[in-house]
């Protein structure tokens, strides 16, 4: 498949439009100043992306997952290693931080931020290339990326977009990522749909901050 940079950086643009709406609307709900950002993203299939992520990937993740379909089809998931994941729990509701399991408060707060901020960012897609796309009910688990990957229905050829993800809220700097899995077929709809945008999306991007 033929992904140029000028694909790479429209993709990076729509999901910076959406981490920015996401990010606004943890901020209305939290009343807490919140600064989201995509400063990189790749795109490759799946065993290019496993030997190239980093190796904290290889342990225990904190993840979000919401899968999709419409116009395309796949799966959207939010990743934090388990010490940003406690660190922005923490950071949202004033609970001090687990050396151990989650629990169900943490649990239940991280899969309402995945929510929001995976929501935004389809959402983002959706609107802004005119395609419809539903959603089902997202969950949260813990596993390794290995694992996640595995676990969901693909095959080796589908293509992963990965979202480098940065957020700034108080004094917590945490890193999470953003991930879309889609099938070869849908990565080439989505490519489709963003060369016939009607304006571009392709234009230097500065971080979102929203301020309570």
């Amino acid at each position: 498949m033929d992904i140029s940079p000028e694909h790479v950086d429209a993709l990076q643009e729509l999901l910076n439009i959406g981490v920015g709406r996401s990010a606004g609307s943890l901020n209305h709900m939290l009343e807490t100043p919140i600064r989201m950002y995509i400063p990189s993203i790749r795109i490759g299939n799946m065993a290019e992306l496993i030997e190239e992520l980093p190796l904290q990937h290889e342990s225990a993740l904190s993840a979000v997952q919401l899968p999709f379909q419409g116009s395309f089809a796949g799966s959207a998931c939010l990743l934090f290693p388990t010490d940003s994941a406690a660190a922005l729990v923490t950071a949202l509701t004033g609970e001090p931080e687990d050396q151990g399991t989650l629990n169900t408060l943490k649990e239940a707060t991280l899969t309402e931020i995945g929510n929001i901020v995976l929501n935004g960012v389809m959402g983002s897609l959706s609107n802004i290339l005119e395609h419809h796309i539903t959603y089902s009910v997202p969950f949260y688990h813990e596993t390794s990326l290995k694992g996640l990957i595995q676990a969901t229905p693909s095959d080796s050829s589908e293509i992963i977009l990965w979202a480098q993800t940065r957020f700034t809220i108080e004094k917590y700097d945490i890193s999470g990522d953003i991930m879309l899995m889609l099938g070869v077929p849908d990565m080439g709809l989505l490519l489709n749909a963003i060369e016939t945008l009607t304006h571009p999306v392709i234009h230097h991007h500065e971080p979102t901050e929203h301020s309570a």
